[in-house]
């Protein structure tokens, strides 16, 4: 018997006229952690209002602000879907074998990207995995991508069919967000990294430093937004010798805020620009402003009225 090893998903998005519906179909990945049992998929940067599964409507789940991660505490529920239990917490081995859907993987190679694929965000990464035949697969975001001891990988997030590249969100993000207190902050450092020659015992080379998590070297900001749970302080080595203690803040109430939060913000027909509207607006076909928005300096700290 073939295992089934994803749900359906549809996401209910908030739209800018009540009037339209738009959904998406996405899929999740049931795991048991400490106990608990949960649905885990991804919101790509869209504002989600909620998600049907079954028929069913939730509005109680998790958005991680910080990477595309959203999380679904569940119950006794879909005995007939495999639960995952076991994950690979290690770095990835290339030669090791890695499947979704049962069709083969090959291990690429890791990448960074722009958080919501946002211009200048802070950098992610993704597990870079290629399949043959892309488009004779059906791939669709939150799917498992497993081992042959069918150890959790991670999950889908973006699909390129041009390249037959498929991007997951690593499993060791899955449970960091699992165990975060809190998911919706994002934090930075109040020093510039370009000017870090150690950060705490880890040396930074070429603006890279030393991730225990995942046995490699990760930009620092992609450092900063894995391991920050809560307001913090680092020891920092400058380049000009100075030791100092550098703190962690929120992003808050300044430009950047507009381009990490996924939510629709609309007060007398005026939409806040968020990553969520921008999003949106590729679903409704408007890249035209999309691209005025993200090359213009002007639209950082401004408001857009109803389209």
């Amino acid at each position: 018997m073939e295992l089934n090893y994803h749900i359906n998903i549809t996401l209910n998005l908030q739209t800018i006229n009540k009037d339209d519906e738009i959904e998406l179909e996405v899929n999740g990945t049931i795991i048991s952690y400490k106990n608990k049992k949960y649905i885990i998929t991804v919101h790509q940067g869209y504002p989600i209002k909620s998600i049907i599964i079954d028929n069913i409507i939730y509005t109680d789940f998790i958005i991680c602000s910080w990477c595309d991660l959203m999380i679904l505490s569940i119950d006794n529920y879909l005995q007939n879907l495999f639960v995952f239990k076991q994950f690979v917490k290690k770095q990835i081995e290339p030669t090791d074998k890695y499947f979704i859907n049962n069709h083969k993987l090959k291990f690429i190679n890791y990448q960074f990207m722009e958080l919501k694929m946002i211009p200048n965000n802070p950098l992610i990464m993704y597990n870079c995995f290629e399949i043959n035949n892309i488009n004779n697969n059906i791939i669709i975001a939150g799917q498992p991508i497993y081992n042959e001891k069918n150890k959790l990988v991670g999950i889908v997030s973006k699909i390129d069919t041009e390249t037959n590249n498929i991007y997951s969100v690593p499993i060791n993000y899955i449970l960091t967000a699992l165990n975060k207190h809190d998911n919706t902050k994002i934090y930075s450092l109040d020093e510039d990294i370009n000017n870090i020659n150690k950060l705490n015992n880890y040396k930074v080379i070429c603006d890279k430093i030393y991730c225990s998590l995942h046995k490699m070297y990760i930009p620092i900001d992609t450092y900063i937004l894995v391991n920050t749970d809560s307001f913090t302080n680092y020891n920092i080595l400058l380049n000009n010798g100075r030791i100092k203690k550098a703190n962690i803040i929120e992003i808050n109430n300044n430009y950047y805020n507009y381009y990490y939060n996924n939510n629709l913000i609309i007060n007398n027909n005026i939409i806040t620009l968020t990553s969520g509207f921008i999003h949106l607006l590729k679903i409704l076909d408007e890249g035209d402003l999309i691209e005025e928005i993200l090359t213009n300096k002007k639209y950082n700290d401004f408001t857009i009225q109803e389209i």
